[in-house]
């Protein structure tokens, strides 16, 4: 059991990751170079929609499955040694783990809203300036997965 809820956590952070990278490294360059501002916001707003559905699926995903593999982890060290306890890099995992999870709260729930409610308006100065936001708070996400990928393999 403790492997197949492992694996779900990881293929859960590789989409939530993976979509970061492809968005950030080949998406949005590439919508940048082909596309005026107008049909890049419009394909944006639908890549979006579907990403962060799938961005939502990935945080229940984690967050059940992460609870249980510390909780198991916490329960295993206590049995072994007396004393409850995890790992530093699982607690900074956690830790950073949350602060994304808001900081998505922060891009879905008030960003890509304000951002499709510029596109329904046509309002492309604002569209583009929330656009903007997502995309910041996006790079900022994307280094943190990363700094907590790192914290729970290089930190014991």
């Amino acid at each position: 059991m403790y492997d197949a809820v492992k694996l779900i956590h990881l293929v859960a952070a590789i989409v939530w990751i993976g979509g970061m990278t492809f968005m950030l490294i080949a998406l949005r360059p590439a919508a940048f170079a082909m596309l005026e501002a107008q049909p890049r916001a419009r394909l944006m707003g639908q890549v979006w929609q579907r990403f962060f559905l799938l961005v939502l699926i990935s945080i229940v995903a984690l967050f059940t499955t992460g609870t249980n593999l510390y909780t198991t982890a916490f329960r295993a060290v206590k049995a072994a040694t007396g004393a409850g306890g995890v790992p530093l890099g699982w607690n900074l995992m956690l830790g950073i783990g949350i602060v994304m999870i808001l900081i998505f709260g922060h891009i879905y729930f008030a960003g890509f809203r304000k951002f499709k409610r510029a596109v329904a308006a046509a309002e492309w100065s604002l569209a583009a300036k929330a656009a903007e936001q997502i995309h910041l708070m996006t790079v900022i996400n994307f280094v943190l997965g990363w700094l907590a990928i790192a914290a729970v393999r290089l930190i014991r």
